[in-house]
């Protein structure tokens, strides 16, 4: 091979880019034999161009199950309707999935061109339905305005505005009859336009624009709480990342187009954003649709404070270029990290684009309030805004599992923390009436007054310890196959290997699950004395409970199921556990973390008393009778006894330990 053609190789960096892998993953698939070099110059795996480009063909088209298995959506192609993206009830969802089966049938490839053909087919009928405008026909009507045949009242600019090439599409149109038969319907309020747009384009493209288009109940939910705050008729409202216009068709009827503004850098988006608008407010007037919906890069607007209003859905995990990385950390404090995520970034932006007291109200992931990559934009908000609103969705993105959040806060000249803040955790609606301590590293919100201040209370624990610098911590294996690695027969050579969900709060079923201990061929393992420890702790890592269970088989476990070796100077391991199996333990992880993972950083944590050896011994009685136990009933008994003895502990009072039994719920907390 010339070194011409070695400089159009990949680098095994470069493939696990490409493929959206870690590097870690990318050396496993290369030792299991799933990526194949081509070439390999003074010990560096090169890949051929057409390798690779073959390699994510056979990805796309199914041929190749490696990405999909790994629920990696960037290769996943083709089309369908996004259910949850318009009301349930309309009636144009069955239209859209009739477009989608004729593609589908005709095996027609869309491109841009294509798709805003189709587009115009249902701008045009939808202008002639809300206008009145008469003719025979209902659909098949792009054909007739590009022949001349159909005036539209004015709408004309926005629909050539959306056609791509006026030529090709009128012959896209007429070999394609029945695709362009499709009758839609004009419904008030409905995104009717991009939910069409957003089912046609493929799902990669949308996954590396970071974007991911709000369902119209969580928009009509940010609105409602907008307008029950705040007077927001004549005030300016600004949406930086408008796609289509769904928060705009949200708002009440007291809202002029003269106060709305919006911005995305998809352009077919922001065409479909002006004919919605002028649908909307019957509006033709191109100085102000031009003016107002435009289609530029937000992240370079001036930090002027023009707006009362900054609404919508900022995009996520947008993948930035190295050029447009290296000039976000000139202008952006929380830049400052390696990794950049987009929209703490649309929050900085915004935030300065406010006036004084103006509001700002986004949809984002809860991931904001906890993670560690976003203490910078948590460190931004504590200085410059007041918290008024907090809701806590869940999973509402269609397909995504992600938690996700409204977070509405206000500009102040002095910031006034989260005091008066409503707070929606999903069972209950509470207000914070007394202002808090905030802390960078968490935002702390799930808890009422009553709540936060037993929180205060454990944290002040007399003679506390943590197992901050006083604990080995470990990940359990990662086999690289387990398909292949682990069996459920039983032979010389394997032994029991055990996963998060075997674990119950103290103990473990043994599951007929083995694995042969040869670190050599894993992915990654811990050192083999944390295995073998002669007492250890394992607990579930993707769990929203704490659930430690105790081992002294020297048993195996897989990374769903990690270990923890605590090293408190004078504190038995059998009490730590039962101190973090706890309601109190479990309290404090849930209300402080709200998590859906148990972190290392969150155990470190949690306070554990450190008691007198005597009493110890008892609480450490308890728990081997629990241990010895068969019985549900004594189990459940023993658990009881443990967890009040541990209350008492804490100096929690009666009432105290009542209103964390009824922030958990009814829930057996020994049998998770």
């Amino acid at each position: 091979m010339s070194s011409l053609d070695i400089g159009n190789c990949y680098r095994l960096s470069e493939v696990c880019k490409e493929l959206s892998i870690s590097v870690a993953t990318g050396k496993n698939w290369l030792k299991l034999g799933k990526l194949n070099p081509q070439i390999e110059v003074d010990g560096t795996f090169l890949f051929t161009r057409h390798y690779i480009e073959k390699l994510k063909d056979d990805i796309r088209n199914n041929k190749n199950k490696s990405l999909k298995n790994r629920r990696n959506k960037k290769y996943i192609s083709g089309s369908r309707v996004y259910d949850f993206y318009i009301s349930a009830a309309s009636e144009n969802k069955k239209k859209i999935q009739e477009v989608l089966e004729i593609i589908s049938d005709q095996g027609l490839c869309l491109g841009n061109q294509e798709i805003q053909s189709i587009l115009a087919e249902c701008a045009l009928q939808m202008i002639l339905q809300r206008e009145n405008i008469g003719t025979c026909a209902r659909a098949n009507v792009l054909a007739q305005y590009l022949k001349g045949t159909l005036s539209l009242n004015g709408y004309e600019f926005l629909i050539e505005d959306l056609l791509a090439d006026r030529e090709q599409a009128l012959e896209f149109a007429g070999r394609n009859p029945v695709l362009f038969s499709v009758e839609y319907l004009y419904e008030e309020g409905e995104d009717i336009l991009g939910l069409l747009y957003l089912s046609c384009k493929n799902i990669k493209d949308r996954k590396a624009a970071g974007s991911y288009y709000t369902p119209t109940t969580i928009v009509k939910k940010l609105i409602s709480e907008l307008i029950n705050c705040n007077n927001i008729e004549k005030r300016k409202i600004f949406d930086p990342c408008c796609g289509t216009g769904n928060f705009f068709l949200q708002l009440p009827g007291g809202v002029s187009i003269e106060h709305i503004f919006g911005n995305d850098l998809d352009l077919i988006s922001i065409n479909l954003a002006r004919i919605n608008l002028a649908l909307k407010f019957r509006c033709v007037d191109q100085s102000v649709l031009y003016k107002h919906i435009t289609a530029k890069d937000y992240l370079t607007f001036e930090k002027k404070r023009e707006y009362d209003f900054i609404i919508g859905n900022p995009p996520w995990g947008y993948e930035f270029s190295d050029e447009e990385r290296g000039r976000l950390r000139k202008k952006y404090t929380c830049a400052a990290n390696q990794s950049i995520e987009s929209y703490d970034i649309f929050i900085e932006q915004a935030v300065s684009n406010l006036k004084c007291n103006g509001v700002l109200s986004f949809v984002l992931p809860d991931a904001l309030l906890n993670v560690k990559t976003h203490v910078p934009i948590r460190s931004f908000l504590m200085e410059t805004v007041s918290f008024q609103y907090l809701e806590y969705l869940g999973n509402v993105f269609d397909q995504v599992q992600c938690p996700c959040i409204i977070l509405q806060m206000c500009r102040r000249q002095k910031t006034l923390g989260c005091a008066g803040m409503r707070v929606n955790d999903g069972s209950r609606i509470y207000t914070i009436q007394k202002e808090r301590k905030m802390d960078k590293e968490y935002f702390c919100f799930t808890t009422t007054d009553e709540e936060y201040q037993i929180l205060q209370k454990i944290e002040q624990v007399p003679s506390k310890a943590t197992l901050a610098g006083n604990a080995k911590f470990a990940l359990g294996i990662v086999t690289g196959n387990n398909k292949e690695k682990v069996t459920d027969k039983k032979t010389t050579e394997n032994e029991i290997v055990l996963k998060g969900s075997d674990l119950k709060r103290f103990r473990y079923a043994k599951p007929n699950r083995y694995l042969a201990y040869q670190p050599e061929l894993f992915q990654q393992a811990a050192p083999q004395a944390v295995y073998r420890a002669k007492e250890k702790l394992l607990y579930r890592f993707i769990c929203k409970q704490l659930v430690f269970a105790y081992d002294d088989k020297q048993t195996l476990s897989l990374n769903s199921c990690n270990v923890l070796i605590p090293k408190i100077k004078g504190t038995e391991i059998k009490y730590i556990m039962a101190v973090l199996n706890s309601r109190i333990a479990q309290f404090y992880f849930e209300k402080k973390f709200h998590s859906v993972k148990v972190l290392k950083s969150h155990i470190e944590q949690i306070p554990i008393p450190v008691i007198e050896r005597q009493q110890q011994k008892q609480l450490v009685q308890i728990v081997d009778e629990l241990l010895n136990s068969d019985s549900h009933s004594t189990v459940k008994k023993k658990y009881e006894l443990l967890d009040q003895e541990i209350a008492k502990i804490f100096k929690l009072s009666t009432e105290e330990y009542h209103i964390i039994m009824g922030a958990l719920g009814a829930r057996d907390l020994c049998l998770y």
